[in-house]
């Protein structure tokens, strides 16, 4: 007898694939966790499961009833008797599972797990049996530090068991890890990996045994309109965002779909455990796929090339990425620097409407994130652009955000510097000898267009530090207006009248003192600033020169720690 152990589609699926191949012959077992649907649907997948007859007997381990009834809870300052515990805990619970469900291990020739922090998976852990091990997702087996990282945040317990016990296939026991080796970080090796890619493995299955998979899962083909090929949209569980409500992965969907989609049909492939159910609602064009198979087998239901796949961190993209022209995999760095969507796309937009002919030469990045403007650019301009600055080369021009230790505003030359500061930290300006005197203020205005829109009213701003005039003239000109139509704004760059974008410019000045006060200080600064108004008068900004001329000259502070600002009314 065959044991599997797991806790997902894709683990259903590498489970179903191995069996095929490795134990067409003999019975298996497979324990999953009930995690993955609601109570109804984990009754329609036991009953689908147990129809294919790929596996002798199917049963469903309550995962979260077993987590709940733990009388030992972890937390941060849980000692290793206290974890002990909890795994002591865990044992008896299973044994008690595994009584009532007249399960014998004895019985059992070989065990197969994905899952060995959690119930079942835990128990052959903590009891030292044997089991060889699937990775978890596609690339997962070198990212060891990904699950550890999301266990650490959401299942505090789950990352304590790993750390004592060496789980998810660190500890010696496991005798063979099972991964797709094209999906781990290059340079990775394991002499216990065992390459386990299931598109691959999938296809050279018998048609009958693809069918009764494609069934099982309720997988069917794609029938699509003639025309331009698809962009697939892989979508992430809410739980795993770095900020886990609805509304940012709303957010971030239709922003995704806004920039890369384009006006080519769009495929939504919902996460297993996506809960959220609005993507019909938000995409009204789209196909909507049923969420109750795995992605990974998406490849079989679609005979073309996807135009694109992209996902914000589903794991199976690693598995689809010889499938799509082009794949955008968009993960923690995205998400932290998803608020500066707008200073990024304005920037990337600058770029080639300042410079029509711009070649991949003439442009350069720095400190900004690759994985958000890698993708941008190819959008936008057509290629990547390079990340490695050439100090003895002076480009066109340098999209630049973060500025610090590693990115330094003197060591960079080109016609024109576009500065991000999506920190709002001004420090672009610190190694600039002439201070703001080249640096010119480009608006990013965002305004609803819709009543239900996704996205809300906001204003930004991108600095160019450039001393050709011809771009100066340029600057005085220009005008980007942008939509996303799904997230319900419109962009526009560079609409203020030139009396906002002088009093702006001043203000920008005014806070880059503060800022670099408070660097050199270590002290914060409270600032009183009159609020901009929409129609600046000729008066407005000497008042505001006169603020400069005094936060420069004066750096006074108050009782309360905070510039003087009084003589501005």
């Amino acid at each position: 007898m065959i044991l599997y152990v797991g806790a997902s589609l894709y683990h259903i699926l590498c489970f179903s694939i191995h069996k095929i191949r490795n134990h067409p012959t003999e019975d298996a077992l497979l324990v999953i966790g009930d995690n993955i649907f609601s109570k109804s649907g984990m009754k329609e997948l036991k009953k689908d499961l147990e129809q294919t007859q790929i596996f002798k007997r199917v049963e469903i381990l309550k995962f979260i009833e077993g987590a709940y009834s733990n009388p030992y809870k972890i937390t941060r300052n849980s000692d290793e008797e206290r974890i002990d515990q909890y795994i002591r805990y865990n044992e008896e619970w299973i044994e008690d599972w595994l009584s009532k469900k007249d399960i014998r291990l004895s019985d059992y020739t070989e065990f197969n797990s994905a899952i060995d922090h959690r119930h079942l998976g835990l128990y052959l852990l903590s009891k030292r049996i044997s089991y060889q091990y699937f990775e978890d997702g596609n690339g997962l087996l070198s990212r060891r530090w990904v699950q550890l990282e999301f266990h650490k945040k959401a299942q505090y317990a789950s990352y304590a068991v790993c750390k004592r016990l060496h789980a998810l296939g660190e500890n010696d026991i496991v005798t063979k890890k099972y991964a797709n080796q094209s999906a781990q970080e290059e340079g990775f090796y394991d002499d216990k990996m065992e390459d386990f890619e299931v598109t691959k493995l999938f296809k050279i299955l018998d048609e009958k045994d693809q069918k009764k998979i494609l069934q099982m899962f309720y997988a069917k083909k794609l029938e699509l309109p003639k025309g331009k090929d698809p962009v697939l949209y892989l979508t992430r569980y809410v739980r795993y965002l770095q900020k886990p409500t609805i509304e940012n992965h709303e957010f971030i969907s239709s922003m995704i779909v806004d920039l890369f989609a384009n006006d080519h049909p769009l495929i939504v492939k919902p996460h297993p455990r996506d809960f959220t159910g609005r993507y019909q609602h938000m995409f009204q064009d789209a196909i909507v796929l049923p969420k109750q198979f795995p992605s990974e087998l998406l490849p079989f239901l679609y005979d073309g090339k996807y135009e694109k796949i992209i996902t914000t961190g589903s794991t199976a993209i690693d598995a689809l990425k010889n499938y799509g022209k082009e794949v955008i995999k968009l993960d923690i760095e995205f998400e932290n620097k998803v608020y500066a969507i707008y200073q990024y796309t304005a920037s990337v937009l600058f770029a080639r409407e300042m410079f029509p002919n711009l070649t991949k030469d003439e442009i350069a990045i720095a400190g900004c994130s690759m994985e958000l403007m890698n993708p941008l650019c190819r959008e936008f301009l057509g290629f990547e652009a390079s990340a490695q600055i050439d100090k003895n080369k002076k480009y066109k021009v340098i999209l630049c955000d973060e500025v610090g230790e590693e990115v330094s505003s003197k060591d960079l030359k080109a016609d024109c510097i576009c500065y991000l500061n999506t920190n709002h930290d001004y420090r672009f300006a610190d190694d600039i000898k002439q201070g703001f005197e080249n640096i010119h203020y480009l608006n990013v205005l965002v305004r609803q267009t819709k009543e239900n829109a996704i996205g809300k009213n906001q204003e930004h701003a991108i600095f160019v530090n450039t001393k050709d005039q011809e771009i100066v003239d340029k600057l005085e000109r220009f005008f980007i207006r942008h939509e996303f139509f799904y997230t319900g704004v419109e962009m526009f760059v560079g609409n203020a009248s030139m009396a906002q974008k002088q009093y702006m410019q001043i203000v920008s000045e005014i806070l880059w003192t503060k800022s670099m006060q408070e660097r050199n200080t270590n002290q914060t600064i409270f600032l009183n600033l009159p609020k901009m108004k929409k129609h600046i008068s000729p008066n407005d900004i000497k008042m505001m020169k006169q603020l400069l001329k005094k936060v420069k000259e004066e750096r006074n502070f108050n009782e309360s720690n905070s510039l003087c600002t009084n003589e501005v009314k």
